[in-house]
């Protein structure tokens, strides 16, 4: 990995834009999509090149496949110019963090849906240029599921400084009165809460890339904007 870019002047804690660690209630609630648009806007707006998505789901992914990255395979590279990332197996969450930091580039990093599992990691707070994400769907059996999530993250004082993203995975009607639901309940506990909803190209599964990005509802484009403003020291 030395020498693919060159570290940015100065402790990457204090950077404007903060590492974010992406991780679902359960599986297939949209984690790698939301965590690569994030990194995919902050390369188009901010970062530039700067950017890296890391996948650290421990799943089967194909996010290098939808955003077409292309390139040396140690970094695939977006048109965009985000970096792509399959960090060693044995890496932890926040080992992968400092390791992106260490080559001068700023992460977004896919979790999986290992919210408990990865919860000793970010309750550690000896990161404090991190913010992470919790995505969840608002579908009520899986809202029920996440209940425990919820409750473990605010007992060890996570909660309050994460961004929970609502994502709808179909286009039904009432799920968005769910997820407004949802806000009322939660938002007085996290950091910050938003919501995503169905969007025809991300609905149909194949490609994310600029191109097939044009084709977002505009308020696909102000979710991702909102996400990208909330992990921020701009805010």
């Amino acid at each position: 990995m030395t020498g693919l870019i060159q570290p940015r002047d100065g402790d990457p804690q204090s950077w404007d834009e903060r590492a974010v660690v992406v991780c679902g209630t359960a599986g297939g609630v949209g984690t790698s999509v939301v965590s690569a648009l994030l990194a995919e806007h902050r390369a188009a707006s901010t970062l530039g090149l700067l950017s890296w998505w890391v996948d650290a789901s421990g799943n089967d992914c194909d996010i290098e496949l939808r955003l077409r990255g292309t390139g040396n395979v140690e970094l695939l590279r977006t048109a965009s110019g985000t970096g792509l990332w399959l960090p060693p197996e044995e890496a932890a969450v926040t080992d992968a963090v400092v390791e992106v930091w260490r080559q001068g580039a700023v992460p977004v990093v896919d979790a999986g849906a290992h919210p408990l599992t990865l919860l000793p990691e970010l309750a550690e707070d000896d990161l404090p240029n991190l913010t992470p994400v919790l995505v969840i769907s608002p579908r009520p059996d899986l809202l029920n599921r996440a209940r425990v999530i919820f409750t473990e993250w605010d007992r060890a004082g996570v909660l309050e400084r994460t961004v929970v993203v609502i994502g709808s995975q179909l286009p039904v009607p009432q799920q968005k009165g769910l997820a407004d639901m949802l806000v009322g309940v939660v938002s007085g506990a996290v950091g910050t809460v938003i919501g995503l909803d169905y969007d025809p190209v991300i609905g149909a599964g194949t490609a994310l890339d600029q191109d097939a990005r044009r084709g977002f509802l505009p308020a696909t484009a102000e979710a991702i904007a909102k996400l990208a403003a909330a992990t921020s020291n701009q805010r």
